[in-house]
């Protein structure tokens, strides 16, 4: 399994340079180059170095909150699993998608970090390249929105969305934004009344 995480803002948002990188991975810059230029993926083994080691990292975005360990959480009944749901980003109306669609009707994934409440498969071009079409994000539902800038699938009542959030014009809205800057993904903002549920994006990966 490979993940789909973004390096380039990973690294970024932690002032590191790709020798750093390169040096911490135990790889050479021109690989963190290939990976940031999405030529090639960045290996299951390297985000595990990432997330078992706490730097104090700005992980918004990447793989995990806090301090959480990497690899799957086993039980008595095996690894710990979590139910993957479907949603279509600003597609269709799935309204209550999180509590409409029974738990037993849903395929279980392995979730790679703990405190996951569900994973969901994101389809659409909206949030490219930060979490491209295809991808699954592991979330955690939260009552309130606690860190404006980082990315949540807000359930509305015209169906989910996957968005980088920031405060609105006022009190009663959200701004949403897209990582894909063309024009047909501008912002835009989401009256709170007509948000059902709120849930932060701990990690996002491919199931290639």
């Amino acid at each position: 399994m490979y993940t789909t995480v973004n390096l380039r803002l990973f690294r970024k948002r932690n002032s590191l340079t790709q020798d750093e990188v390169a040096l911490f991975l135990g790889t050479s810059k021109g690989f963190i180059s290939q990976v940031e230029n999405g030529r090639v993926k960045l290996p299951e083994d390297k985000v595990y170095r990432i997330l078992d080691n706490d730097r104090g990292w700005n992980l918004d975005g990447f793989v995990k909150e806090s301090v959480v360990s990497a690899k799957p959480e086993a039980s008595a009944d095996g690894p710990h699993t979590v139910p993957l749901l479907p949603i279509f980003a600003q597609a269709g109306h799935l309204t209550g998608w999180s509590e409409g669609i029974a738990e037993v009707e849903c395929e279980r994934v392995i979730s790679p970090v703990g405190n996951i409440d569900m994973a969901v498969h994101i389809y659409g071009e909206s949030m490219y390249p930060d979490i491209p079409n295809g991808s699954v994000v592991y979330v955690k539902k939260v009552k309130v929105i606690l860190e404006w800038g980082r990315a949540y699938i807000l359930d509305t009542v015209d169906g989910p969305l996957l968005k980088y959030l920031t405060p609105g014009t006022d009190d009663e809205h959200i701004r949403c934004l897209s990582a894909n800057h063309d024009p047909m993904y501008a912002p835009f903002e989401v009256s709170k009344d007509n948000i059902l549920g709120i849930y932060k994006v701990i990690m996002c990966m491919s199931m290639k």
